[in-house]
């Protein structure tokens, strides 16, 4: 299936009347509370958040909490582990240049944060037409992939270097991805000095300090679920 946002569906109305063509019942129209499309392929699943270069401008302009409302999208889609990520922008970039007086080098060092932040790819699409066929394309590779639901595959580590094996393990942690996992490690040094720090030190702490490495502060619900795991007593069963 995928799922439409009901207020991406009103806004959007060609892609949405595209998918709907092509898909028929396959598409249907939910309230999401992240992202603009939710892609279950059955054998796969992505969140695709789409934005027009439009739309990119103006959550790029700081709100009142003194950042632009993008990161606060951004920060939400990072908490989220068990699908696909995807940032999606419709329209000619060009348009920067020529009718803004946006500075275009900082748009595009934007991008480049959030797929080097974050780790969550950026697709770049002309038109409403390209992100209509993007969208079936990429639902349609979600149904073929053969592979199981939670996309952080656990392989085995053996032939990684020691770096990939520590963070490997980090990545272990619940909700904690591969951008997160690597600020981390580079924060305390090791995967021992990641676990003592999450146990002695206090949640804030911990995100002002990791925040240096990542960039921005990680969502302190990871952070919480982190440490309450460490923390946690587990009699295996």
């Amino acid at each position: 299936m995928i799922f439409v946002d009901s207020r991406e569906a009103s806004k959007a109305r060609e892609i949405y009347r595209m998918l709907v063509d092509l898909l028929g019942e396959q598409v249907a129209v939910r309230k999401l509370d992240v992202g603009d499309y939710l892609l279950d392929g059955g054998e796969g699943v992505a969140l695709v958040e789409r934005k027009t270069i439009t739309d990119l401008l103006n959550s790029m302009k700081p709100d009142e909490t003194g950042r632009g409302r993008i990161w606060s999208q951004l920060d939400q889609l990072a908490e989220l582990d068990s699908c696909e990520k995807i940032l999606l922008i419709e329209g000619w970039m060009g348009i920067v240049r020529r009718v803004t007086e946006w500075n275009e080098a900082s748009v595009y060092r934007l991008l480049e944060s959030v797929q080097k932040a974050y780790g969550i790819p950026v697709v770049h699409t002309p038109d409403w037409k390209g992100t209509g066929c993007y969208l079936v394309a990429k639902y349609k590779s979600l149904k073929e992939r053969k592979e199981p639901r939670d996309l952080r595959l656990r392989a085995s580590s053996a032939s990684m270097t020691e770096e990939e094996q520590a963070l490997y393990l980090i990545e272990g942690l619940p909700r904690v991805g591969p951008a997160l996992a690597k600020a981390m490690l580079k924060t305390y040094g090791s995967v021992k000095g990641v676990i003592d720090a999450l146990a002695e030190k206090p949640t804030p702490l911990l995100r002002d300090e990791i925040a240096r490495a990542l960039g921005r502060k990680p969502p302190e619900p990871v952070i919480k679920h982190a440490k309450e795991l460490v923390l946690k007593r587990i009699e295996p069963g």
